[in-house]
């Protein structure tokens, strides 16, 4: 053990007491959790987007650092989509391929990189997790909502989708250095701050709504494939040909490429999966198991590369 495996779980704890929060008002008080995944993937969601793109450093240097995880992001998707449409055909496999890209790189990247790399690497873990972002609320948007709208129908929906919508106007005005009146920066803030929260007790939501516990093993082998295997093994392969040909990044960006990849799977996996109805309770399970999985995982394997 590492001694950093205490430290994280310690940063972690107010994310799981909102989980807990989560599943007592969905077992006790039978908050509907569809309608709570509505307000975070559609108000509280663009927000935080919004937020990070409107406020981010967008030099040419550093902004290759979230177009490249978006990039990747988007590859992983369309790969993983026909290998999980293989065994599913009831959804789950748009909710697989759609996790197998992306990752808790914020709630749960953030404080992992403070905590095992220090207060240097903010600005990369933030671009990371921008890419991320950027990802889910496109191309990772098309792929859940495109058997059950078809292609033409989920292009509109991805269209309508605020998020997308945050992604380029934040942009936009950062690249434009336009300052928008003190209030709207404010009612972001509020917006943003509940999105961590909402989206944590939507996992408990999850758990809640389940009466006898039960793992989708097979789903749970191919999440955690890609998100403990294939996405570390790319970081680290990444890492090693810039060390020894790009030379584009410090050693502080490439160890924050390493943690990210060793994240585990998203919160807004069970939104999605709530939302479409999509076996939320399994998908809830898996991004539990994953998380506690990675607490032990992701330090020792982040101290073994270090």
């Amino acid at each position: 053990m590492t001694g950093a495996e205490p430290l994280l779980a310690v940063k972690l704890i107010p994310l799981y007491l909102l989980v807990a929060i989560g599943f007592m008002l969905g077992r006790f008080l039978e908050v509907n959790a569809r309608e709570i995944g509505k307000l975070a993937l559609f108000v509280l969601s663009p927000a935080v987007v919004f937020k990070g793109f409107y406020n981010a450093r967008l030099d040419a240097a550093m902004a290759v650092l979230p177009l490249a995880v978006c990039a990747l992001a988007c590859l992983a998707a369309w790969v993983a989509l026909p290998l999980a449409a293989r065994r599913w055909s009831d959804g789950r496999e748009r909710i697989a391929a759609f996790t197998a890209a992306t990752g808790n790189t914020g709630f749960f990247g953030i404080p992992a990189c403070l905590a095992l790399i220090g207060p240097d690497s903010l600005a990369y873990v933030v671009l990371v997790s921008f890419g991320a972002t950027a990802y889910e609320n496109s191309v990772g948007f098309f792929v859940v909502a495109r058997q059950e709208s078809g292609v033409m129908g989920a292009l509109i929906r991805v269209a309508k989708y605020p998020g997308l919508h945050a992604c380029w106007l934040g942009v936009t005005l950062n690249l434009a250095a336009i300052t928008l009146p003190a209030f709207v920066p404010q009612t972001v803030d509020l917006l943003a701050g509940g999105f961590s929260a909402v989206g944590m007790m939507i996992v408990g939501l999850g758990l809640a709504g389940i009466r006898r516990f039960r793992v989708d093993w097979g789903f749970l082998a191919f999440a955690f494939a890609w998100k403990f295997a294939v996405w570390p093994a790319a970081a680290l392969a990444f890492v090693a040909v810039d060390r020894i040909w790009l030379h584009a990044f410090p050693p502080v960006a490439h160890q924050v490429l390493v943690v990210e990849s060793l994240v585990p799977m998203a919160a807004v996996t069970v939104v999605h999966a709530t939302l479409q109805g999509i076996h939320p309770d399994r998908a809830a399970v898996a991004v539990a198991l994953s998380t506690l999985f990675a607490l032990v995982w992701l330090p020792l394997v982040f101290s073994a590369w270090n």
